[in-house]
C-alpha cells in the first residue's frame, strides 16, 4: 500500500489505511506495534516549504500546540491525546481512534431530525464546547463531519483547528486554505478573527442543517447578513429563538457564551421532560380506570346471561340483599361505560 508516507511512524504505529485528507495533511488508521490491536489515529501534518528558518518555526509552534491539545485529554468526549512525533522534519499526531459514524451521515439517513432530539444534540455539544472553552480553546471547525457518534451512542468532537494554526501562522499552507468550513464559520472568523462566540455559532448552524436537512451554503441570507432558515422547519418559537441568537451575524449580538446557551437550552430540555412525565401518569390513571369498568361491565354481563337462561331466580328479592345490591351497582356501572363511549 503506497500511502505517501513510511508504513511505521516512530518505530511503534504501523499505518493501515487512509482515513481522510484535507488542506492540511491526512489522517491514517494506525496500530500500536507495542499493543497488537490498539489503534489510532495518526495525522500527517503537510507543507509544502522545506526551507530550514520555516521549518524551525514549524517545529516550534507544533510543539505549543501540541500543548493546546494535551490539554483536553481527560474528557470522554474529546479524542485522547497520545503522543507527537517529528520523523525527517515530517510531523505526526496520535490520537485516540473513534469508531463510529458522522453527524453528517445521521443527518442525510433521516432528512431532518425532530425538535427533542436537536435539543439533546445541542445540550450535549454545548457541555462539551464548554470544556473546550475553559481551557481557554477555540476549536474553529465544529461542522457535522467533526462530530462522531460512537458505537456506545456518545457524541464526540474531533479535529480541532489548533494544529491547523501551525501551516497558518507559517504562511505555508495550500492557495485557499483556512481554519473553517465554509457555512458554518462567521464572519470575524473568516477575517481572521475568531472569538469563543464563534464556536457558538458554527454549532448553532449545525443544529439549524440538522432541523432543515439543508447545508449552510443553500440557506438564504437577509440584508443584515442573518440566515433565513424557519420556514425550512418545524420548530418551536422558544427553540427558534436560541438558534436565531446563536447565529447573530454581529458577534456582539451572539451569545457571548456556552453558559448562556445552555441556560436556555436546559428550559426547553425540562420542560420536554416534564411533560412526558406529566402524560405517562395521565394514561397510567386512565388506563386503571378503564379497566376496572371494564371488569364491572363483564360481571354485569355474565350476570344478566345467567338470568335470561334461567340459571338464577326469576324474582330478584328472592335473592339475598347483598347480590341484589350487587346487580344494581353493575347495571349502573354498564350504563355509565355506555354513556361514556357514547
Amino acid at each position: 500500500m503506497n500511502t505517501g508516507v513510511a508504513q511505521i511512524i516512530g518505530g511503534r504505529y504501523q499505518i493501515i489505511k487512509l482515513l481522510g485528507e484535507g488542506g492540511f495533511g491526512r489522517t491514517y488508521l494506525a496500530e500500536d506495534l507495542y499493543q497488537l490491536g490498539s489503534q489510532y489515529a495518526v495525522k500527517h501534518l503537510t507543507f509544502s516549504s522545506h526551507n530550514p528558518d520555516q521549518v524551525i518555526k514549524v517545529r516550534e509552534l507544533f510543539k505549543r500546540e501540541v500543548e493546546t491539545l494535551q490539554k483536553l485529554n481527560g474528557h470522554p468526549q474529546i479524542p485522547k491525546f497520545f503522543a507527537h512525533i517529528e520523523e525527517n522534519q515530517e510531523f505526526y499526531l496520535v490520537q485516540e481512534f473513534i469508531d463510529g459514524h458522522s453527524f453528517s451521515d445521521e443527518i442525510k439517513a433521516v432528512t431532518k431530525l425532530e425538535e427533542i432530539e436537536v435539543v439533546h444534540f445541542l445540550k450535549d455539544l454545548l457541555t462539551i464546547l464548554e470544556f473546550i472553552h475553559s481551557k481557554n480553546i477555540i476549536h474553529r471547525d465544529i461542522n457535522p463531519d467533526n462530530i462522531i457518534r460512537r458505537k456506545d451512542g456518545k457524541l464526540v468532537l474531533i479535529d480541532f483547528g489548533a494544529v491547523k494554526e501551525v501551516i497558518t501562522q507559517t504562511q505555508i499552507q495550500k492557495p485557499g486554505t483556512q481554519i473553517y468550513t465554509l457555512g458554518y464559520a462567521p464572519q470575524e472568523q473568516m477575517h481572521g478573527y475568531p472569538r469563543f462566540n464563534s464556536d457558538i455559532y458554527a454549532l448553532g448552524m449545525t443544529a439549524i442543517e440538522a432541523l432543515t436537512g439543508l447545508e449552510p451554503t443553500v440557506l438564504p441570507t437577509n440584508q443584515d447578513g442573518e440566515v433565513i432558515w424557519q420556514d425550512q422547519a418545524e420548530v418551536s418559537p422558544k427553540l427558534a429563538r436560541i438558534l436565531s441568537k446563536m447565529v447573530q451575524d454581529n458577534c456582539n449580538l451572539r451569545y457571548q457564551s456556552v453558559t448562556d446557551v445552555l441556560i436556555d437550552i436546559d428550559t426547553i430540555a425540562n420542560s420536554s421532560k416534564t411533560q412526558v412525565v406529566v402524560l405517562h401518569q395521565h394514561s397510567s390513571k386512565a388506563a386503571n380506570t378503564d379497566k376496572f369498568l371494564c371488569v364491572l361491565l363483564l360481571i354485569s354481563i355474565i350476570f344478566t346471561i345467567f338470568y335470561a337462561a334461567g340459571w338464577l331466580p326469576e324474582k330478584t328479592e328472592t335473592l339475598p340483599q347483598q347480590e341484589q345490591s350487587f346487580l344494581k351497582i353493575s347495571s349502573l356501572t354498564a350504563n355509565r361505560k355506555l354513556t361514556i363511549n357514547n
